[in-house]
């Protein structure tokens, strides 16, 4: 998956982007799922821990084929990653990195992610979003028809011993 993070004023202008033109000052990873990953970021920035982290997304749009969809960010994560002084943000982003969804990501990577998002939060533009397209691999997994041992009614089988 590709995430382009940016900024617009509303969830109308922001769902325009789902035709997947170039989004001027965005701020892009591979790595990054809004879905998941900024749970973790937001509850490190302080969110109350019953959240979860699943305040962190919510789908604004989503294309006809379903190879993007566009989510916004909640405005929680946002007004609290906005707050976090720049002295303070390469601490949050090495906590951050713990997590293992970030083993194969160079903590470089990550920094620079985290220093963009984190100007797009402050920016004062309204709100942040992002654009997650799947990679043409994923689409045409996606789309394979099943095999036929997978289309079979029998139900699911157990696992193998090993």
């Amino acid at each position: 998956m590709k995430f382009e993070y940016f900024a617009r004023s509303d969830d109308e202008s922001a769902a325009l982007t789902i035709d997947g033109s170039l989004i001027e000052g965005s701020v892009e990873s591979h790595v990054v799922d809004p879905a998941s990953v900024l749970g973790q970021l937001e509850r490190l920035l302080g969110a109350r821990a019953e959240d979860g982290g699943l305040r962190s997304a919510q789908l604004v749009s989503e294309s006809a084929d379903g190879a993007r969809l566009v989510i916004r960010l909640s405005g929680p994560l946002v007004s609290l990653f906005a707050m976090v002084q720049p002295g303070t943000l390469g601490d949050i982003v090495k906590y951050w990195g713990l997590s293992r969804r970030f083993r194969r990501a160079a903590p470089e990577d990550l920094h620079a992610f985290a220093l963009g998002l984190h100007g797009l939060c402050q920016s004062g533009n309204g709100r942040v979003y992002c654009r997650a397209t799947a990679d043409e691999s994923e689409l045409a997994l996606a789309s394979a028809p099943a095999s036929p041992a997978e289309a079979g009614g029998d139900g699911p089988k157990p696992l193998p011993r090993r």
